[in-house]
């Protein structure tokens, strides 16, 4: 519903053995147990579940009213003006009626043992762990994404792709805007003054709802 920010707290995951293997440029096989390294195998084992006590998926997003192209060559949002600026918006919104903002964390605690754990030397746990953790928030994205799409189709629209600030021309200066619009701050999201998230393990966009006035 326009103008409702929606909370998940808990977003469920799974961490997948052969995605952290593709993060830690091992190809070719796609299971921990196939790797002839016993120990490094039993390293990443453990690290993955250690992750699982540290990652804590939330995510919050809202969709508004967009009021067409503006003079200035932005497109317009109900309650944020100046969001929506640049080329790049334009091709994305310029013809939806809607559009979804979100955003999405893993919370700071992995992020906060990594380094930790570099810190104190032990460098390859911290590696491990990094290699475990540091695509989550992108994967927190993806299954927020599906669950946005679910109620654009089931609306009735079609859906434009993802977008992040600091892609193109949508410039990471529109960061701290784009998480007020999403009460990103609901979820425990906060932007420092060079316009980063924290936690830094934290996704923003937006989604076009297009093809019905």
């Amino acid at each position: 519903m326009p103008g409702r920010a929606n909370i998940i707290g808990n977003l469920p995951f799974t961490i997948d053995e052969t995605r952290v293997l593709r993060e830690m440029r091992v190809s070719r096989i796609k299971s921990v147990d196939e790797l002839k390294e016993r120990p490094l195998a039993e390293a990443i084992k453990k690290t993955i579940a250690k992750a699982y006590t540290l990652i804590h998926g939330k995510g919050v997003y809202k969709t508004v009213e967009l009021n067409g192209i503006g003079d200035g060559g932005e497109v317009a949002a109900e309650d944020s003006p100046g969001l929506f600026i640049g080329a790049d918006m334009v091709r994305l919104l310029g013809a939806c009626t809607r559009a979804t903002v979100l955003a999405v964390t893993i919370g700071g605690d992995l992020e906060a043992e990594v380094e930790r754990l570099d810190k104190s030397g032990e460098i390859t746990e911290a590696y491990l762990l990094e290699m475990v953790g540091g695509w989550m928030a992108d994967y927190m994205a993806e299954r927020l994404d599906e669950r946005i799409e679910k109620e654009i189709i089931r609306a009735g629209f079609d859906r434009t792709m993802r977008y992040s600030p600091g892609y193109g021309d949508w410039p990471l200066e529109r960061q701290p805007a784009l998480i007020q619009l999403a009460e990103g701050e609901r979820i425990g999201i906060s932007v420092t003054d060079s316009h980063i998230m924290i936690p830094r393990k934290s996704v923003s966009a937006v989604i076009g709802w297009k093809g019905k006035a």
